[in-house]
């Protein structure tokens, strides 16, 4: 986990994904509920907080990793450690 701020609010970050084609990249800011659903700092069009759902995402994920030291955070944010 790290944490991510935009100097007013302030995130963990649990996990990162990022779709194929349109890249759009969803930082989970809570882990997983039993159905496959969390929040999530959405960088897409434009950027929300919202609950997504890994089951619709999940067959269009290029990527996804727990190792958040080798990426930078989502942009108009920064890692606080």
């Amino acid at each position: 986990m790290r944490k991510m701020t935009n100097g007013i609010s302030t995130l963990n970050i649990l996990e990162w994904m990022i779709v194929k084609k349109i890249f759009w990249e969803y930082y989970v800011t809570e882990p997983w509920d039993a159905t496959n659903c969390a929040y999530c700092l959405v960088d897409g069009d434009f950027q929300e907080l919202g609950l997504v759902s890994l089951d619709e995402i999940k067959p269009h994920l290029s990527s996804r990793t727990k190792d958040l030291y080798s990426l930078q955070p989502a942009p108009g944010w920064r890692w606080v450690d």
